[in-house]
């Protein structure tokens, strides 16, 4: 059995005094003695196979002892969090263990960092302006754009270069006399307002005959992405040697038939209007909910332990670096694209973290309040939201065993909570 002696709790901080009784510290003993028994070496016995009493002959009882100890504190320990329903945030701290009396319980003292109690009062009836879902001919036109810049074609043609042309041309680029072989190229392609050399380079062309030689100069500031030729003078011999055209084709249902799913034109922007609504929906929804947690936050005082927020952070981070990687990238060359500091993106990353912490603690609150919780026939409801296959529950239960359910159950409840949210509150619904 296990005893709390003690368990005063200062604002996040539990101190805990528990008693260790003599049958989970024989339990630890015996757990040290399996685990160490593995890789004992006795003359005449076996890896695995000593008897525990030649075992201690051997060894000496107190190295197990040592263990068993360590094994027994970590069980009881364990079981008082649990006991005390304790939400436990990071590992116990100042733990101190009282000295061992053969044949007497053992006692031990820690701290533990546990979540904050968050009092939320004022979460019914706020007050909370919902944007419109609107989608403007432009949005939907920029869509179509993309269909029509997926058929461009380019054409040689016989007129001076402008701008959005395509050309081939000879380029002679020397730096102080010298030539610079990285930009010294015949028949280079040259997208006309793609700043490829840069924009000056670009407008220095526009205007000219094919064929004709021109010579220019273009001066790169020192923040130029290229170190080679950053704060310099670069010299140019240009000979444009073709010239072709852009041609946008027009959105037609032929076009439309042949490289979309869709028949018709008309077909094709009616999809794309209600794909943009859908999308549209979904982060007017999502700023609902966020403003509405915002709101609660403000109207209630609490703090965060260290130690969480901590953890949080690192968890934060870890995820970001690994969703970087996934792409290529790391951290650090994530900082030069953006050009931010390490100070500057470890402050936002604090900032993103300790406000999704205190989301999910005053979501977790009101969960709490309201008895709120997410049942067996929720979880397979939402497995069949996901996994519309699973018609069978055992479907079902072989989805079920794929995934997180704790991750699941809490998703449910945070769905539910906004839920309650949004139908106790007074929304005022914004005109596009």
């Amino acid at each position: 059995m296990m005893k709390i002696l003690k368990s005063k709790r200062t604002n996040n901080t539990v101190s805990l005094e528990i008693e260790v009784s003599l049958e989970i510290l024989d339990e630890g003993i015996t757990k040290a003695f399996n685990s160490m028994v593995k890789q004992a070496k006795v003359p005449g016995f076996r890896a695995g196979k000593v008897p525990r009493n030649v075992f201690e002959k051997h060894y000496g009882k107190e190295i197990l002892l040592k263990d068993g100890i360590t094994e027994a504190v970590n069980i009881t320990y364990l079981k008082a969090i649990q006991e005390e329903k304790l939400d436990v945030v990071d590992y116990p701290q100042n733990l101190s263990i009282n000295e061992y009396k053969e044949n007497e319980p053992l006692t031990f003292t820690c701290d533990v960092d546990v979540k904050p109690e968050i009092k939320v009062d004022k979460y019914k009836g706020i007050k909370v302006e919902k944007e419109a879902v609107a989608i403007s001919e432009d949005l939907i036109q920029a869509q179509l754009q993309q269909l029509q810049n997926s058929a461009v074609e380019y054409k040689v043609v016989e007129r001076d270069v402008q701008k959005e042309d395509l050309l081939k041309a000879n380029v002679e680029a020397t730096i102080d006399g010298e030539g610079f072989s990285k930009w010294t190229k015949e028949n280079v392609g040259v997208g006309v307002g793609t700043s490829i050399f840069s924009e000056k380079f670009d407008d220095n062309l526009v205007g000219k005959k094919a064929n004709e030689e021109l010579s220019f100069s273009v001066d790169y500031d020192k923040e130029y992405h290229l170190k080679d030729v950053a704060g310099k003078k670069v010299d140019f011999k240009v000979v444009v040697t073709e010239v072709k055209e852009k041609f946008v084709p027009e959105v037609t249902d032929e076009l439309v038939s042949k490289l979309t799913q869709y028949k018709t034109a008309a077909e094709l922007k009616e999809n794309i209007q209600k794909s943009l609504e859908d999308q549209r929906k979904n982060e007017v929804d999502e700023k609902l909910k966020t403003d509405l947690i915002d709101s609660i936050i403000d109207k209630t005082s609490f703090d965060i332990p260290e130690s969480m927020l901590k953890y949080e952070l690192e968890q934060d981070k870890a995820y970001f670096a690994a969703t970087i990687k996934q792409s290529g990238g790391t951290i650090e060359t994530y900082l030069k694209m953006t050009q931010q500091s390490e100070e500057d993106f470890n402050k936002q990353l604090m900032t993103n973290t300790e406000k999704r912490v205190k989301q999910q603690l005053v979501i977790e609150a009101i969960e709490k309040k309201e008895g709120i919780t997410a049942d067996d026939k929720d979880i397979k409801e939402e497995i069949q939201r996901m996994k519309p296959e699973a018609t069978t529950d055992e479907k079902i239960a072989e989805e079920r065993q794929k995934i997180n359910e704790n991750g699941l159950t809490q998703m449910i409840k945070q769905k539910k909570v906004f839920d309650f949210l949004i139908e106790h509150a007074k929304i005022v619904e914004k005109k596009a």
